[in-house]
């Protein structure tokens, strides 16, 4: 990674830089005055093994099927860090950007970015109701995303962790975004008790299936629909600890997070 000109951080807990790929004779990830389409986040002393659960996080999701930003880990000379792919910016042959509008649930929800807190699953839900062009199938996505946070201990999914994003830049026709920011906060955090960012069926902590699925009436979902993708998150355990096992995280680790899923699948049982 080559630095150039300062560097542009990227609001959050994490830290987080904004780089560019340069397409030179030798490709390189700079951190320029320029457009830029990776955020690269760096391991952090006070959270061990974040960026390795980051990584680990989003290809669980994408394994059973939930999109997801391009992701990955790369090395630096204090540890590992997790690099992602900005999905709002697509480089034509020249090395320019072309646009594609996107816009977080906070935004849409006309909610200041210190209200992100704020709100309930259910309210999120009308924003994909308003706002987005292929509703029936954003809601699927929406509900499974959410599920699958619950199951990976994912208590951190407020309204800035959800965005609608144009099919191509200038179409005008919005979608839910690939997913985004997945870690498992309650893993991190063991201090945080709360299971979810939003209220789900009223409450933060303690949901069970039949909250889930009270969210799925309250969204238009119909039921069979959620039961079946509640049903398959909850069969994919093994393929879950598959993961972990070829994760790079330390066996105690594993074993901590292996923990909180089978946990978490009993809660949906």
């Amino acid at each position: 990674m080559h630095a150039v000109n300062g560097g542009a951080a990227v609001p959050g807990v994490q830290k987080k830089l904004s780089l560019h790929l340069s397409k030179e004779s030798v490709p390189k990830l700079t951190i320029v005055n320029h457009p830029n389409d990776y955020i690269l986040k760096p391991s952090e002393s006070r959270y061990p093994y974040i960026t390795e659960l980051e990584h680990l996080t989003m290809s669980m999701a994408q394994a059973v099927g939930i999109q997801t930003v391009k992701h990955g880990l790369i090395p630096l000379n204090n540890g590992l860090a997790c690099i992602t792919r900005r999905e709002d910016r697509e480089l034509d042959e020249k090395d320019s950007f072309r646009l594609r509008a996107m816009e977080d649930f906070a935004q849409l929800s006309n909610r200041i970015s210190a209200d992100k807190y704020k709100g309930s699953y259910e309210q999120a839900a009308k924003v994909i109701e308003k706002f987005s062009h292929f509703p029936v199938l954003d809601k699927s996505r929406f509900f499974q995303l959410l599920v699958f946070c619950f199951i990976t201990g994912n208590s951190d999914m407020h309204l800035k962790n959800f965005s609608l994003i144009e099919n191509r830049p200038g179409s005008r026709l919005y979608s839910l975004a690939p997913a985004y920011d997945l870690l498992p906060v309650n893993l991190v955090l063991p201090e945080d008790t709360e299971m979810t960012a939003l209220t789900l069926h009223g409450k933060k902590k303690n949901q069970r299936k039949n909250d889930f699925l009270y969210l799925a009436d309250n969204m238009g979902l119909p039921r069979p629909t959620a039961l079946r993708i509640i049903q398959n998150l909850c069969r994919q355990e093994h393929r879950f600890f598959s993961l972990i096992d070829q994760s790079e995280l330390p066996e105690t680790w594993q074993q901590k997070f292996k923990h909180l899923i089978h946990d978490r699948i009993n809660r949906l049982s």
